[in-house]
């Protein structure tokens, strides 16, 4: 894993690595787990054990991307049911709008249940 203080992550960083996740996992369509479910919103940057709560994995697209670029998971939860654009205000200043439309788009077609490299299509206009 790469680590990176936030203020360090430009676009070329963070769209290298949204091509690479969604490389890896073209054909997954995201789900929260069970446990999560009931929870406010549909999609979470982290998620947590069924057991006690522990913070275990970065979840959705957005989530996965941050967290591979050395974003705690605890910064990444503190940001549920805030939108991407804005968590990416938060968590990477330096990204230009059009990153952070990039990886907001990407959000939102994956919320819509498409399947992570349709969802980068949409978002990019390229394929994987």
């Amino acid at each position: 894993m790469t680590t990176a203080v936030a203020g360090e992550l430009t676009d070329e960083t963070v769209l290298s690595k949204l091509r690479d996740v969604v490389a890896k996992r073209p054909d997954y369509v995201y789900s929260p787990p069970e446990h999560m479910k009931d929870e406010i919103g549909s999609c979470f940057y982290a998620h947590t054990d069924d057991e006690d709560g522990f913070l275990v994995s970065a979840g959705c697209a957005v989530g996965v991307v941050l967290a591979e670029l050395g974003v705690p998971l605890e910064k990444l939860a503190a940001q549920e049911s805030i939108p991407a654009y804005r968590v990416l205000g938060v968590l990477a200043p330096r990204l230009s709008k059009r990153a952070k439309d990039v990886l907001n788009d990407m959000q939102t077609y994956q919320d819509t249940g498409l399947p992570w490299g349709q969802a980068y299509a949409q978002a990019t206009g390229v394929t994987i």
